[in-house]
């Protein structure tokens, strides 16, 4: 009777024993090994170098322009197409264009009316003389005169050559009586003033002085 309980004692520990060993064994085959896995970072974009600036064109300087105004021996205006003189020299005077010379003058009045030149002068020493030169009296405004020229010739004499101009058709006029003058002054030089003068238009056609 003893013998069998101690027999049925050892039946039940081998059981347990097994079971045991068989829950282990189940529960070491479920368990799944964790995988370990290491995050590989990926590199960051490598960042182009800045571009290098170009340097910048280097602006020559202009070169210098010659002087405009360098006129030589004469000075000039323009006047619609034309050129006019203004100043200047020739041979050994000295003169200057007096366009208004006489504005207010009534002792010039009636001589202006003529297609001419006049020769004035002061009585005085070392005094200059003007040579205004007319186109005659006409109808209307519109008409004008300058100088274009002054030279000299071979025999001493000072020859002044004048455009005078006219209103084109369809030019608009005043129906004021006008005389178109310009007025040479010639100043006394080292050699005086000039003692023979011709005037002449642009076509060569002489202008004869009233003086």
């Amino acid at each position: 009777m003893k013998f069998k309980k101690l027999t049925v004692l050892a039946l039940v520990a081998c059981l347990a024993f097994t079971a045991c060993g068989k829950e282990k064994e189940t529960n070491g085959g479920n368990e799944e090994p964790s995988a370990q896995t290491s995050v590989v970072t990926e590199p960051s974009e490598v960042q182009e170098p800045s571009k290098v600036q170009e340097p910048s064109l280097v602006t020559e300087p202009s070169e210098a322009q010659e002087d405009p105004d360098n006129t030589g021996s004469s000075a000039s205006a323009t006047s619609g197409s034309s050129t006019y003189l203004t100043s200047g020299t020739v041979g050994e005077y000295t003169y200057e264009i007096e366009p208004d010379f006489t504005a207010g003058k009534k002792y010039y009045e009636e001589d202006l009316k003529n297609h001419c030149w006049i020769w004035d002068s002061l009585d005085e020493e070392y005094a200059p003389i003007w040579v205004t030169v007319s186109s005659g009296e006409k109808a209307n405004g519109g008409y004008g005169i300058g100088v274009v020229d002054i030279t000299e010739e071979d025999d001493g004499t000072v020859v002044i050559t004048v455009e005078e101009t006219s209103p084109s058709p369809d030019q608009a006029t005043t129906d004021e009586i006008t005389t178109p003058n310009v007025t040479v002054r010639f100043d006394y030089g080292t050699n005086g003033t000039p003692t023979s003068i011709k005037v002449v238009n642009t076509e060569g056609v002489e202008i004869l002085s009233l003086s």
